[in-house]
């Protein structure tokens, strides 16, 4: 009988060459939301050539430069999202709540007293440009495709089995219970596939599993965010030429909890048949960028603004965390005619004595640029339009064993967004906001998990999300010296999903509702 318990002798050396990023996970780390004050929040974020909001100085620095006094703010949030799912008529629904300070920061202004540089400021602004709080799920029975075959992950595990064979000449079997798991060319999926019984294998046939009916259930939950440090120099030359420098440091922290069974019916002794795999996945890092920006004001009687900001690809250094179980009821062909159920267990920090690191690598963003308008009509309207370009497929990843290398990012796409907002003050003391966003899809239609044949991820779901819509409004007030402002964002997108990739499996449909109230509270000095 074949070894079901895995070996715990996992070599750092040969794990840490196994590929455990994905571009996936490059996308979700690339994006950022619209998040900042409620003031900025509120009008859409098309605020770059207005400026003198101090969110600014993460899309367009030299809105900073606009300051002619000193600013301190703080801004509380409170965040619901909501996915739904839709497979096939089988329907689920899960919010996550978070409370927060997403947003705290100053700027120093300073009078220089010089004819051309009339303001010299400085300024630091802590944002939560990324919530990863989410849960999904989804279920129901997995149809026979257009080949007669259903899909399952058993099949993903047998086909990155037979790929390790036929590409690199080794046989999983062989390496079962010796090593398996810290060899560098060997993917995870295929060892616990095979050690589980998920998979059967044939001298002549290689890996396989059929199966006559497949009833699934994913949930998932997700946790984390990132969290950008801006430090902003900006100044004002002659009230005409505004210019602004920001230099951003990133902190990941991200972690996903995935729980994912397959029923396959009842044996002949009326034993359940099934698979059961749980994974956790968690990524930590930091990283940082440059942002340069000016506004111009070129008609010295007009308020009438243009503004432009070019954001450097953000450095990022990641390591990746991983646990993988895998059990499962299955009739063991050397057992004939019984039920037997194996259990396969992955502890990557057992292995290291404490030190659970799976994978170091490095993540370079897309360059991104940002244009902007911005005027004023008298004093009670203010009105911003915003365009923002990025190219997704210019990710890059840099794994510190293997080296540089882009991965599939061929099937990301480049990004379109566009800002509007606008500010209706109804008296000087009290002002109106409302805001829109609307983004273009990250992922080509044909987008899908590309899985190495010696990746260690063991958590293969994915979700290619279309384009987004963004609604924002708010209400503001501005004392002598105090002001509060409180925002109201909704975010609005629809997903296709699949717990794993397989062409004979139709899409889980996913809608996405994140809401957020913000509530800013600030001086001005």
């Amino acid at each position: 009988m074949r070894k079901y318990i895995i070996a715990m002798s996992l070599l750092l050396v040969g794990l840490g060459g196994a590929k455990a990023q994905s571009l996936y996970d490059g996308a979700l780390f690339t994006h950022k939301e619209l998040s900042g004050t409620a003031r900025f929040v509120g009008m859409g974020g098309a605020l770059g050539a207005l400026g003198a909001d101090i969110s600014t100085m993460g899309t367009n620095p030299a809105g900073i430069g606009l300051y002619r006094n000193s600013d301190a703010n703080i801004t509380f949030g409170y965040s619901n999202t909501q996915i739904k799912s839709d497979y096939m008529g089988n329907k689920y629904s899960n919010d996550a709540n978070k409370f927060n300070m997403p947003n705290i920061g100053f700027v120093f202004s300073f009078n220089t007293g010089l004819t051309s540089l009339k303001y010299l400021n400085v300024g630091f602004n802590y944002n939560r440009v990324a919530n990863f709080n989410e849960k999904v799920e989804m279920g129901g029975v997995l149809n026979r495709g257009s080949s007669n075959r259903i899909p399952s992950i058993a099949n993903v595990m047998a086909n990155q089995a037979n790929n390790i064979f036929e590409y690199d000449g080794i046989d999983v079997a062989d390496l079962s219970g010796n090593n398996l798991y810290g060899n560098n060319r060997v993917g995870w999926l295929a060892g616990i596939g095979y050690d589980g019984y998920f998979t059967n294998l044939d001298k002549d046939d290689g890996y396989y599993y059929d199966i006559s009916q497949n009833d699934v259930h994913l949930y998932s939950k997700t946790r984390g965010g990132i969290d950008q440090y801006d430090f902003n120099l900006s100044g004002n030359v002659n009230d005409r030429f505004f210019w602004g420098l920001t230099v951003g440091a990133y902190d990941i922290k991200y972690n996903r909890d995935t729980y994912y069974e397959e029923y396959y019916g009842a044996s002949p002794q009326g034993k359940d048949l099934y698979g059961l795999i749980n994974t956790y996945k968690e990524v930590n890092g930091s990283g940082f960028d440059f942002k340069f920006g000016v506004i111009v004001r070129p008609i010295d009687s007009s308020p009438f603004r243009l503004g432009l900001a070019v954001h450097s690809p953000v450095f990022y250094n990641l390591k990746h965390y991983t646990y993988a179980e895998a059990k499962s009821h299955r009739i063991d062909p050397e057992i004939a005619g019984d039920v037997e159920e194996v259990t396969s267990t992955i502890f990557p920090n057992d292995a290291y004595d404490g030190l659970d690191l799976l994978s170091e690598y490095k993540l370079r963003t897309p360059w991104k640029t940002n244009l902007s308008l911005g005027h004023n009509i008298g004093d009670f309207l203010a009105l911003g339009v915003e365009y923002e370009y990025q190219d997704y497929s210019s990710m890059k990843f840099n794994n510190v064993y293997n080296g540089f290398y882009k991965g599939q990012t061929s099937m990301l796409d480049k990004v379109h967004t566009v800002r509007l907002g606008l500010e209706y003050r109804i008296v000087p003391e009290f002002a109106f906001r409302l805001g829109y966003n609307y983004q273009t899809s990250i992922f080509k239609k044909d987008a899908y998990y590309d899985l190495p044949i010696n990746s260690a991820q063991t958590d293969i779901q994915y979700a290619n999300n279309k384009d987004r819509n963004t609604f924002t409004m708010g209400l503001g007030y501005a004392g002598k010296m105090f002001y509060a402002d409180l925002g109201f964002k909704f975010d609005w997108y629809k997903s296709d999903f699949r717990p794993f990739d397989d062409t004979e499996l139709n899409f889980t449909k996913l809608t996405t509702n994140r809401s957020q109230i913000l509530l800013t509270l600030g001086m001005r000095l």
